[in-house]
């Protein structure tokens, strides 16, 4: 076993973005919270939010410390971040950690090779830099000691993330043992829940990228086609109206091999009867939007249109059902009802939906914050965005499903995408 080298605390002292950047293209500003606490940001036209939308987030984040009693967080997962902050990059999969201390100004813990995306993303203004040869989680136990948050402390880290390890939870409970380490996981995924309307703003923008790769989709899909050359179409047409990656790539999928879930693309050709399935995400500043539609070719079976039909009733009976007040368990009831009633329920085996918004791989949902499930009481608010995807799955036979972006309103629900919803057929 390897000897893990403590930080020099010389190489991680908080520092200040405006003194470490050459070319200064934004401009220092304060910002009070709702505690009136007086917030240092900075501001640019890059920011993906107004400052007032991520003090509005800082507020709610410090809310839910407040309520669990912590005297700081740690956010560990990159969705969080970029809620969190603005910051963006691909890079995530390298360490990165803000400390939010109770009432304070965060700290960014960003890796050396780039920190620079600190001034070009997000509002913070301190940040520690975290260099490939450490060992990152003893970087944040010395910069939590240089807040005065070492020892007797109540600190409050997102267990149920991807991202934070074990090793970085007996790294801080060795460095900091009068610590409390609390779960604090649903600190972030309770804000990230209801959307603003600077976050819904955007999200439009996702679900009209997706309308125009669901188009160039249609427009390919031809006798002889392969699912890898539609495929092609979409993701070319996705890139070319400005859309970003995706948290999962666009599930197109010809023929028999549209039974297969979460699988993309293949050599196999369309026939001259036969169906193309289509599950397309955009991203835009990492907000997510989806759309699931199923094309039929010259003749279809029977069937096949009776599963389409399906699930368009099952999507639009969700549609009529969903507003404020209503379970999550329930809207799932009342589609799930559609498919069994028409003969489909052993083929109709998913959720009726999850929420969406921040999305970086390996998902492009927000699943684990709430999802409209079976046994899921909790109730729907306006604000609340979700991906609706019923669809039928015959293994070695078919693939249909119709789904909606969808936004709660105060009296109902209203889908994000412009195409209509329905069986197309080309001939």
């Amino acid at each position: 076993m390897g000897i893990v080298a403590q930080p020099n605390i010389a190489d991680h002292k908080i520092l200040s973005v405006a003194e470490h950047t050459e070319h200064v293209t934004f401009q220092p500003t304060v910002r009070p919270t709702a505690r009136g606490y007086q917030l240092p940001m900075i501001s640019h036209d890059r920011l993906a939010f107004s400052p007032e939308e991520f003090v509005r987030r800082y507020d709610l984040i410090q809310s839910s410390m407040d309520d669990l009693g912590l005297d700081a967080l740690l956010v560990r997962g990159p969705e969080n971040i970029t809620y969190f902050s603005g910051y963006e990059t691909p890079g995530y999969y390298r360490y990165h950690c803000i400390v939010v201390p109770k009432d304070g100004e965060p700290v960014f813990l960003v890796r050396d090779f780039e920190w620079i995306n600190t001034p070009e993303f997000a509002w913070s203004t301190k940040f520690v830099k975290v260099y490939d040869w450490d060992h990152a989680p003893s970087v944040t136990a010395n910069v939590l000691d240089q807040l005065g948050l070492g020892s007797n402390k109540r600190i409050g880290v997102e267990k149920q993330s991807f991202f934070y390890t074990v090793d970085e939870h007996e790294t801080l409970a060795r460095a900091a043992p009068t610590n409390e380490y609390v779960d604090a996981t649903h600190v972030l995924w309770n804000a990230r829940m209801i959307k603003s309307a600077e976050e819904v703003e955007v999200m439009r923008r996702s679900a009209a990228l997706v309308d125009v790769a669901m188009q160039a989709g249609y427009e390919a899909t031809r006798p002889g086609a392969t699912g890898d050359e539609i495929n092609g179409e979409v993701n070319r047409a996705l890139l070319a109206a400005g859309g970003e990656y995706m948290g999962l790539p666009p599930f197109v999928l010809a023929g028999e091999r549209s039974c297969l879930p979460h699988q993309t693309g293949g050599k196999n050709a369309l026939g001259r009867d036969d169906l193309m399935y289509f599950e397309i995400s955009a991203s835009h500043r990492r907000y997510t939007a989806a759309l699931m539609r199923t094309i039929f070719l010259g003749k279809p079976k029977d069937e096949w249109l009776r599963a389409a039909q399906a699930c368009i009733d099952a999507t639009s009976a969700a549609l009529a059902f969903i507003r404020p007040g209503v379970s999550s368990h329930d809207a799932d009831t009342v589609a799930r009802a559609v498919t069994t009633k028409a003969g489909f329920a052993p083929y109709h085996r998913n959720r009726l939906g999850y929420s969406i918004g921040v999305s970086y791989p390996p998902d492009w949902g927000e699943g684990e914050i709430i999802s409209l499930q079976q046994n899921e009481p909790r109730l729907l608010q306006p604000g609340m965005t979700f991906h609706m995807p019923p669809l039928c799955l015959k293994y070695r036979e078919y693939g249909i499903g119709f789904s909606e972006s969808i936004l709660v309103t105060e009296s109902g629900c209203e889908r994000f995408s412009k195409l209509p919803r329905e069986i197309v057929i080309k001939a």
